[in-house]
């Protein structure tokens, strides 16, 4: 996979967050990111190599198929009011297959301080 940048929506701290994340299938056509009944997994960091501050799951759905191209994901706020730098790291993996998949697939999400604080995270 290529190095695709995209604006998109930051996320506020202490608030969830959602994003659609639409992959573009091999140049063969035949293989499809996400085929119906995978078993996706991401975990969320403030930088690459540091420890997460939320793993997301298919299985917790955290994670949702859209299609075979498109998933989307939530960060709960809970998990966004630990982000202390200005982005925030995810990959995907497939854990269906045997061994699990490492997609290739790396996002960095901008990342702010709103002036207004949550005031229940999700």
């Amino acid at each position: 996979m290529g190095t695709t940048t995209q604006t998109v929506a930051p996320i506020a701290r202490g608030y969830p967050y959602k994003i659609r994340l639409w992959v573009r299938p091999d140049a063969d056509g035949e293989t499809q990111p996400f085929p119906e009944g995978c078993a996706l997994l991401a975990d969320v960091a403030v930088f690459l190599g540091g420890p997460a501050v939320a793993s997301l799951s298919t299985e917790a759905g955290t994670i949702l198929r859209i299609d075979d191209d498109t998933i989307e994901v939530t960060i709960p706020g809970a998990a966004t009011a630990l982000l202390t730098n200005t982005s925030a790291q995810l990959d995907i993996v497939r854990t269906d297959p045997s061994p699990d998949e490492w997609l290739g697939l790396q996002v960095s999400l901008p990342v702010v301080q709103p002036v207004t604080a949550a005031r229940a995270l999700s």
